[in-house]
């Protein structure tokens, strides 16, 4: 009887050593970066440092579990994604709402794919993808953009918005052989109303725009095209 018990305690100690090297590395690097890196005495930058710092924390013991072999440590992926993105806004922008909501977003958006490939649940893809393009296109169209008229900058975010549509395809390889097609519809609707407007807005520039998103539709496809191969091949 006591050698069972000596056994099953055995692996409980071991799970521990995976958080604790994890904790000391983190605690090593924030150790460099207050002592070599200048740091602003201000409570904004203290507190995006803070949850950038936990990401860190939450990252290294996922990515040390992970190389150790350990398999039930994913959580740390999502909190690490979580509190990083809630940190950057702090840290690089002067927290406009819309900086903000570009990180948080990309943050929630990540962690419903994965958890969408992890746990083979297509439902998450959908919100995930979706959050990855409408983020990055209210944010590139309105925030940072260097649109000269409000046609525009809608363009550029309804193109932004049918990428996200068109990545709901291309994930959808990881978890099933069946072609997913239905969310191109509303992606080329989307993409051909933002081809419009930028035509009407910015005639001059629009057969640059046109190629430039043009392109990349076509590296998306690439890849899709990557992963049907690789799902023949197993």
């Amino acid at each position: 009887m006591n050698i069972h018990k000596n056994n099953k305690a055995k692996p409980k100690n071991k799970n521990l050593i995976i958080p604790l090297l994890s904790i000391c590395f983190s605690v090593l690097i924030l150790y460099i970066l207050f002592r070599y890196f200048p740091f602003k005495n201000e409570a904004i930058y203290i507190l995006g440092f803070s949850f950038f710092s936990v990401g860190l924390i939450n990252f290294l013991v996922f990515s040390t579990s992970l190389f150790l072999g350990q398999e039930n440590y994913i959580f740390f992926l999502f909190l690490s994604i979580i509190f990083t993105s809630t940190g950057i806004p702090f840290l690089i922008s002067q927290l406009n709402l819309l900086d903000f909501l570009f990180y948080i977003g990309i943050g929630v958006g990540l962690i419903l794919i994965i958890s969408g490939i992890y746990w083979k649940l297509f439902g998450l893809l959908i919100p995930g993808s979706i959050i990855i393009g409408v983020m990055p296109g209210l944010y590139f169209a309105w925030e940072n953009t260097n649109a000269t008229n409000a046609l525009e900058q809608t363009a550029v975010m309804l193109v932004w918005f049918a990428f996200g549509w068109g990545l709901i395809t291309i994930l959808s390889r990881m978890l099933t052989k069946n072609f997913v097609w239905w969310p191109l519809i509303p992606g080329g609707i989307l993409a051909v109303v933002g081809w419009g407007l930028f035509i009407a807005g910015n005639p001059k520039s629009a057969i640059g725009f046109i190629g430039n998103t043009g392109s990349i539709g076509l590296i998306i496809f690439g890849i899709y095209i990557l992963l049907m191969r690789q799902s023949f091949n197993k």
